[in-house]
């Protein structure tokens, strides 16, 4: 499985994020026994912790 973000500024401290799953690598026999989605709505908060700090210490370091 693959996780993309994709990332558009709005404004100049606001930005719009997409996450994307990409799960066609994932063989047809394992994806038959999950149920889609496979993540609940309190997933997104903590998978953008991540890419929220690497922003904050990218933003800290110019």
């Amino acid at each position: 499985m693959i996780r993309r973000y994709d990332l558009v500024p709005i404004g100049p401290s606001e930005t719009e994020v997409t996450l994307t799953y990409d799960w066609s690598a994932v063989p047809r026999s394992i994806r038959a026994y999950l149920h889609f989605p496979p993540f609940g709505p309190g997933h997104l908060p903590n998978s953008l912790s991540n890419p929220a700090e690497l922003v904050s210490e990218f933003s800290a370091s110019r």
